[in-house]
Formats: C-alpha cells, structure tokens, sequence
C-alpha cells in the first residue's frame, strides 16, 4: 500500500479477541466489525475494504474476491486456510496469512485433555454424579503410562504433543513423510510407515494437515489395522476421518473409544449422518475447543492482526500461506530491511530506466533461502514505480512482466557486521544492516559509509566538502521549524566531496528543499520518505 495518509479498512468478518483489534487500531487502520452478515451484505461491505479477517465460518471463494478490487490481505484467524481459494488470492496479488503457532500449545493440551477424558471416563462419571448416583462400577479406565502413542503428523502441535506424552511415560510413535529421524528422536518419538503405527499404537492422534492425500486417511482398512481396543484422538481436521467408517469400528467393538474435536461440516446441521458419531456411548465430542483458550486466542489475534498491518504497510508478514517467508524471528528484521532499500532505491537513483538488480546477501545470510529477502525488496521497489496491487504474492510476477531482472546471491560481509543486505542497480549501491536486533541502518551509499536509521523522513544532500554547507543547512531546517534527530556525514578526501544524509521529524515543504538548494556547494538535495 503507497503511503497516502489514508487509513486502510480492514473488515472483521467474524469475532476476534479485542488484543488484536487494538493491534489493528494502533497500526492505523479503520476496522469495521461485520459478523453474521449475509453473503451478498459482505460483498457490498468488501467493495473498499483493504483487509479482511475471517476465522472458519466465511467462505472466501473466487466470487468474493472478485468482488473487493482493493483487496490487499484476508487473515484467517487460525491455522488451516480450507475456507480461502488460495490460489484465486494469489492471482489477485492478495496475500493470505494464517497464524501456525498460535494456538500449537493450547491444541496440544486439549489433545491430552480428550485422551484422559475418554480413558478414565470423566464425561460418563460426572453424568452419574449428576444423576445423583456415586459409582465408579463399570468405569475403570486405562493409564496413559507404559502405552504407545501414535501421532500422525509432527508439526508444531505434534511435535508438543510428543513432548508431553513423554512426560506421561508414553512410547511414542511417529509417522510423518516431512520430518526426518533425527528431528523425531531429537522429540523422544521413532519415525515408523502408516501401518506399522497403526498396528502398534494403543492411541492414534491425528495431527496432519488437511491435503487431497490426507482426505479421509483414516478409513474402514485404517481401523481394521489397529489394534483391538485402541483409541482415536483427532484434534486436527475432520477430514481426516471416515466417520461413517470410525462408527462402523467402534460398533464392531474395535475400537475402545474416539474423542472427536472436529467433523467435515461445523457445525454438522440438523439430522447430518455425523450425529449419529458424536452421540455413540464410546464418543467423547467437543464443538472444536482445541484452541480455544484465552491465551491462545490473544496470541492469534495479535500475531494476525501485526501481520495485517505489515502487509498493509507493505512491508513482508512473518507467516503468509501463499508468499515467500522466513521462520527464523532473528532473520525478519533482515526481510523488513531488504523492502525498506527496495522503497529507498527510487528514490535515490537517476536511472533513465529500471537497470538489472544485484542483492547481495553478506555474511551468515548467505546461508538462507533468498526468496523472502528478493520478495520484499521488490515490493518496496515496485510500490513506487507502478500503480498495480503489489504484495509478496506476485511480485515476482509483476517484475517478469516488467522486464525487470534480479538475482540474489551469497557475499562476504566486510563491514564490521555478521550480516548485511548490499543492492546494486546500475549506478546506485545501498548497504544496510540491523542493530540490536531489530533497528535497521543505512550503512552505505554509493560507497559513503554512513549510519542513519532507516525510517521515516530523511533529507539527503551532496556537496562539496568545505567548512559551513552542514551549519547552513541545520540553519534552514531551524528556521523552519524541522528538528533534526539523527546525522550521517560521509567524506570523499580525493575528491573534495561528501555525502550527508538527516533524519527529520517532519517532510520538508518544497520552499524549504528550494532554499536548500540555493545554498552554496551544496550540489543536490532529496528528501526520502520511508
């Protein structure tokens, strides 16, 4: 989004924790909260709306995007995206986020909280109390100690799991064609085939995404493996399960027990097949709790809504489903950095024309994928060079159609810093690095080596290096009332030249850059809005 002083407005389509909306709010946005609204009243409500936050109920399909030209991000206040055409967002350059982490602990812990429930028969005994009656006849359970676990899936929420089983004395069994042995045994689990765990496992938890090879995983020949008197946790996706199939097991007295978190349709509607499931003797169902806690409904409404706001801003999120990302916290400030010199190029070059682009990735950069770092940079380069809707999700496209050429590659860092990002396009060169772990820092340009924070307004001035051009223009800028904050001087001695550049805490109005101007030596003067 071009910095235009407009507030962007993002629609909340379905309830989100307040955290997240003081995020969005904070981050200057209009939000506009809209839940219950009928299909054709969300359309009307998208028509200028920049973002749009949904959780698992609002269907955004190819119609409804098509019908929001300014358009920028949808958020899915969770994890899986099933409701989102991803790929008609990524044709319309919007970028679609999720928040993966968020809700990995409170997951785990539900999946833990269902497996004791349904082994000890905590629903059935507080039934009795209820009833009145006090009798644990017929309700001896199952220790978790000494069983094996079998966890389909070790992503983030299989992966706590694993943690926790063994705490619980668990043996834990894995299956996950993703993750390697060493990252299995380095979580106390041994990676075995999908049989072999079915048939050995006296619980399965189901911790897979939903994928057309995952679709319905756990079928009738999926039961008829497992071992007789085992149990079923599913806490992912209800897709994953055959329900008609897991009834069939468990009427047969296969299966000891199911505890279901989530089905294929939420909520199923009246009379649906799936009833018949949640309400067997042997079921023990919640209406998709595993992350609802308070905790993690915060964490995912302000990881999401921080995202949101970043992509407003175009800068790069942390977490996009359908754009280049990187994981690793320390190295994003590395990505924001790359799209801030991609703002700052144009703004500094005299090209005639968009030149080839050179992004050099210095020191233990070089070591990482280049693609979230390319993707930024074009952003911030493309925002200010056409009108188009630009984003990480088809800049790479937009700069093809361009013309426009970029590679990326690893470099020694010579400058006193473990890392740095160097652009080279034609005759402009930028360097810049982060400070304490998150201050970015124009560190050269055009070989001056400065150091100048990288935000907000800056004023940028070639002269000649004599006594007197730096206290004339703190004069001027004094006169009118712009205080400076920060100040970078370069010097070329051979050439009696040097390059100063200011940070401001206001834009300079053309009178003043003019004066500027007039000043004697002082050869050009740009102001830069980052």
């Amino acid at each position: 989004m071009r910095h235009s002083g407009v507030r962007p407005t993002v629609l909340v389509a379905e309830p989100l924790a307040a955290e997240g909306v003081a995020v969005l709010q904070e981050g200057g946005a209009d939000v506009r909260e809209a839940y219950d609204q009928p299909r054709q009243a969300l359309i009307e409500l998208l028509r200028d709306a920049q973002g749009l936050i949904v959780r698992s109920k609002t269907a955004v399909d190819a119609e409804l995007l098509a019908a929001a030209p300014q358009l920028r991000v949808v958020g899915r206040a969770g994890v899986g995206v099933d409701a989102i055409d991803v790929a008609a967002a990524t044709r319309h350059g919007i970028v679609v986020l999720s928040t993966p982490d968020a809700s990995t602990l409170a997951t785990a812990e539900h999946t833990f909280a269902m497996l004791l429930a349904l082994c000890r028969h905590l629903s059935a005994g507080h039934q009795r109390v209820l009833s009145g009656a006090w009798s644990a006849k017929g309700l001896a359970g199952s220790e978790l100690a000494g069983k094996t676990l079998g966890i389909i899936g070790l992503g983030r929420i299989g992966s706590a799991v694993a943690v926790r089983a063994r705490a619980f004395g668990m043996t834990v069994l894995a299956h996950d064609a993703f993750v390697s042995q060493a990252r299995a045994e380095s979580l106390g689990a041994r990676l075995v085939a999908f049989d072999e765990l079915l048939s050995a496992a006296d619980v399965v938890t189901l911790h897979a995404p939903l994928t057309p090879q995952t679709q319905a995983m756990m079928d009738a020949r999926a039961f008829g493996l497992m071992k007789p008197g085992a149990r079923l946790v599913n806490c992912a996706r209800g897709g994953l399960v055959d329900h008609e199939a897991l009834l069939a097991a468990l009427e047969a007295g296969r299966l000891a027990g199911a505890a279901v978190d989530v089905v294929d349709i939420e909520p199923p509607p009246p009379g649906h097949p799936v009833w018949k499931l949640l309400h067997h003797d042997r079921v023990l169902a919640t209406p998709h709790l595993g992350g609802s806690t308070r905790e993690a409904q915060a964490r995912i409404a302000t990881d999401l809504c921080r995202d949101v706001v970043a992509v407003l801003r175009g800068k790069p999120p942390s977490s996009a489903v359908n754009a280049p990302f990187v994981a690793a916290p320390e190295l994003r400030p590395f990505v924001e950095l790359s799209y801030v010199l991609g703002r700052a190029y144009p703004q500094l070059a005299q090209e005639s024309a968009l030149p080839p682009f050179a992004l050099f990735m210095e020191g233990e950069l070089g070591a990482h994928d280049t693609a979230p770092f390319v993707a930024a940079f074009l952003v911030g380069l493309l925002q200010n060079i056409t009108d188009r809707r630009i984003s990480t999700v088809n800049a790479f496209d937009v700069a093809r159609e361009m013309g426009l050429s970029i590679e990326a590659l690893p470099a020694p860092c010579e400058r006193g810093f473990a890392r740095a990002v160097f652009v080279r396009g034609g005759r402009t060169a930028l360097a810049g690095t982060v400070v304490h772990g998150e201050q970015l820092r124009l560190i050269e340009i055009d070989g001056y080596e400065l150091d100048v924070a990288l935000a907000g307004h800056l004023l940028l001035t070639h002269h000649g290096d004599v006594p007197g051009v730096v206290g004339k223009v703190g004069t001027i800028l004094g006169e009118a009332g712009i205080n400076i904050s920060n100040m970078s001087v370069a010097r070329r001695e051979q050439t009696g030249q040097a390059l100063m550049i200011l940070g401001v805490d206001r834009a300079a109005p053309a009178d003043v850059l003019t004066r500027l101007r007039d000043v004697a030596q002082l050869h050009s003067v740009r102001a830069i809005e980052l």
